[in-house]
């Protein structure tokens, strides 16, 4: 008993004095040094508020109901979900051949057709096809009533550099990709078809506005398989 009583009397003096050690060394790393700590631990807080930009994005564009497809309601909600982590004024330029390829500039009501009109067809560089509400209601694959996709996208790809400007106020690069796959029904297994659709990116910035992180300038092209 004695010794047992030794024993743990000497590894709690151990334990205690590598404390005392830890603490006294933390302390003579000065401020700067508990500064970066600081630093460090608020990136971290902001890149978990600027997944909530990625998990929004995904939970908007996919099908909530693949057996029945959703509503027109249902689909305005999803709509608006998409709308939501974007500026007033953002900017989303689609890079391809289509004829949906373009700027779409400034937010947007789905139940307004002055903010939210079709495409207009201008491809150009320096044109507009309409709004960001423009590009979700008329030619975002997965929220086409017609559709039932659901967007997957690989968490090793996911990538947000939040920094804080002269200003005080937080901006971060954003990229994430969205790997879109009918999940409708084969009639003849009662299983999703999982049949890959498309593959695209958003590649751009974010800025913490009014407290929330918002889509501010972003592009979209095709990407390949995504390997890690």
């Amino acid at each position: 008993m004695k010794s047992t009583f030794k024993k743990m009397t000497a590894l709690f003096a151990v334990l205690l004095g590598g404390a005392l050690l830890t603490a006294t060394a933390v302390a003579q790393l000065g401020p700067s040094h508990a500064d970066n700590w600081r630093d460090y631990d608020e990136r971290l807080a902001q890149m978990t508020e600027l997944e909530q930009l990625h998990a929004t994005f995904h939970a908007a564009v996919s099908v909530h109901d693949p057996v029945n497809g959703d509503s027109p309601a249902v689909i305005t909600q999803r709509i608006r979900e998409a709308l939501s982590i974007w500026a007033k004024d953002a900017q989303l330029t689609v890079v391809s051949t289509a004829a949906t390829a373009g700027n779409y500039i400034g937010n947007g009501d789905p139940d307004d057709p002055a903010s939210c009109p079709q495409p207009s067809g201008d491809t150009s560089a320096t044109g507009q096809q309409g709004t960001l509400c423009t590009f979700f209601k008329y030619v975002s694959g997965g929220l086409q009533p017609a559709n039932t996709f659901v967007s997957l996208s690989p968490a090793y790809k996911t990538k947000y550099v939040p920094v804080k400007d002269d200003d005080g106020q937080w901006k971060s690069s954003v990229y994430f990709e969205c790997h879109y796959f009918d999940v409708s029904l084969n009639p003849a297994t009662g299983q999703p078809y999982w049949t890959a659709k498309s593959h695209v990116d958003l590649d751009g910035e974010a800025q913490k506005i009014d407290g929330r992180w918002l889509l501010t300038r972003v592009s979209s092209s095709a990407v390949p398989i995504p390997v890690p």
